[in-house]
């Protein structure tokens, strides 16, 4: 069987000066590059002791791609498993990934060496410390290990063996790590090189299933060119749409809405780009009308999947997006997804449940939780945790999060559609609505939104704008307003725990407090809050 390690030669035979990484700044590698350095780095990790089936971790941040895509390929041509860390993770977070992985290695960038040497001793042990101007005992220097013996190697694994580790966003704790194998590495891309070749332009973390698996192992499959900003910012991107003409484009919902409140794209000609593909959270009905209007030539594509199912399960055909409001696409496979009740059976069309994937037993699980994994693994099917229901065309639906739906005096209400609502609202730029304790009716509904410059919005004013939007349980009692952008986790969702705590924190600040007043000048992020009360 055809893995991942090898197909990076494969292509780098075909197209050997290809580009295949292109940063921002001008930096680029080949495909040949890519190919000789991820073989040289697996013969220093082996000498170093890295055995077959050992954990490398990978704390790289995107600024430094070029290290990332090596050391990823270089640790599966070691034999080893990679386990991507995310820099943007707490120094807890990061001490807990590389404990729970037992990592034997670790490939740090150059603005991350300092973070992994202060690890304290319990977690690293006799780590092996890789990265640019290692020097140390147990350290190897990444210029160095680059330049070495770039002959073909690989050392025997088998389909079966795990390939990487991926953690999850942890929203409700500390991340798990969904182990996935060879085979089930190479199922989720069934893709061959576009001959011509192309650009993809994005600025999604590499230490996801999204930036490892939907833009560097995509753009490898395709032999397109990965062209990458290491952060998202909208000028820079409608520039290099300008001067690059990507023909690709892969965004979360908070890059849409941060170029739709720009106007970063405004006079620059999209004809380029032929494909828009957004995931990770649900994009706003009026984001997704944006994206039509602004890459006119462009088939717009939504995927879900999820860290635990893989890659992408369902996808929006082209054409369709705009016809389907709120829907996620159709499953790709359409014996690959159901939507079930409390006790595991399909349930009716149009008729919400909790949405199951369809994925081979074995082939993904949780990283040293048996139990965890038993509880989400059924069988071949993993339990989503996603709230939808599928229509009787077969598209689906998301409505809510199962740990998001808001029960209120009985009354189920899905925060996604609150806060699409709440987006139609002319100043409302980013909208989160959340469930918060009620001593009659158990929970309430509180919303947080990031509001245009120079606009106020109250709680009976949002009530009003939403009358004839949903059902009048559903609109917020509670209202929270902020100047800046709401949190996000690494994947671009929402993090409605950090939300959860502010808005309870201010209610307890609030209590014998004005609530209606401007927020102090000196923390432009704090909430303005209102209540139903408030009116």
């Amino acid at each position: 069987m055809d893995l991942l390690p090898t197909r990076l030669g494969t292509v780098a035979a075909q197209f050997p000066t290809r580009v295949a990484l292109q940063m921002a700044n001008g930096i680029t590698m080949t495909y040949r590059s890519w190919d000789d350095r991820a073989s040289s780095v697996a013969r220093r990790l082996v000498e170093a002791g890295v055995a077959r089936g050992e954990r490398v971790a990978l704390l790289v941040a995107n600024e430094d791609a070029p290290i990332y895509q090596v050391a990823y390929f270089a640790v599966l041509r070691a034999g080893g498993v990679a386990v991507p860390i995310n820099p943007r993770m707490s120094r807890r977070e990061v001490e807990h990934l590389v404990a729970d992985s037992g990592a034997r290695a670790i490939v740090a960038g150059a603005s991350e060496l300092d973070r992994v040497r202060e690890l304290p001793g319990g977690v690293a042990g006799d780590l092996i410390i890789i990265g640019p101007g290692a020097h140390g005992a147990e350290e190897l220097d990444w210029n160095e290990a680059i330049s070495g013996d770039s002959s073909p190697f690989q050392v025997a694994v088998q389909p079966d063996d795990v390939a990487d580790i991926l953690y999850t966003s942890g929203t409700t704790g500390l991340p798990k790590g969904v182990a996935a194998t060879h085979r089930s590495a190479m199922v989720a891309h069934p893709l061959t090189p576009i001959a011509t070749g192309g650009k993809l332009l994005h600025a999604v973390p590499l230490a996801t299933l999204i930036g490892t698996h939907g833009t560097q192992t995509l753009c490898l499959r395709l032999a397109l060119t990965n062209l990458m900003l290491p952060s998202f910012d909208p000028a820079r991107f409608a520039d290099l749409v300008a001067t690059q003409r990507p023909e690709w484009t892969i965004m979360v919902p908070a890059h849409a809405l941060l170029l739709l409140e720009s106007n970063a794209l405004e006079g620059v000609d999209t004809s380029c780009l032929t494909m828009v593909i957004y995931g990770s959270a649900p994009m706003p009905d009026h984001a997704v009308q944006w994206l039509a209007d602004t890459f006119p030539k462009a088939a717009l594509m939504n995927g879900y999947g999820l860290t635990e199912g893989g890659t992408s399960v369902v996808a929006m055909p082209p054409g369709e997006a705009l016809k389907r409001p709120g829907s996620v696409g159709r499953p790709l496979d359409r014996k690959g997804i159901r939507v079930i009740d409390e006790h595991g059976e399909s349930v009716p069309v149009d008729v919400v449940g909790e949405v199951a994937i369809r994925v081979p037993p074995g082939q993904r699980f949780y990283f040293n939780d048996p139990e965890g994994t038993a509880a989400t693994w059924q069988g071949e099917w993993v339990h989503s945790g996603d709230l939808g229901y599928l229509d009787s065309d077969g598209y689906l639906y998301l409505v809510d999060r199962k740990k998001d739906l808001i029960v209120r005096g009985g009354y189920n209400v899905s925060s996604i559609e609150v806060e699409s609502a709440l987006c139609e609202h002319p100043d409302v730029l980013e909208a989160a609505v959340i469930g918060i304790p009620h001593a009659v009716l158990g929970q309430d509904v509180a919303a947080v939104v990031r509001l245009r410059p120079g606009t106020t919005l109250d709680v009976a004013e949002v009530r009003a704008f939403l009358s004839d939007r949903v059902a009048d349980y559903k609109a917020p009692r509670h209202l929270d307003s902020v100047t800046q952008p709401l949190p996000r986790n690494a994947m671009g969702k929402l993090d409605k725990v950090a939300l959860r705590q502010r808005v309870t924190t201010t209610q307890t600040r609030a209590v014998g407090a004005p609530t209606d007043g401007p927020a102090p000048q000196d923390d432009p992020a704090r909430p303005r809050r209102t209540t139903e009360e408030d009116r």
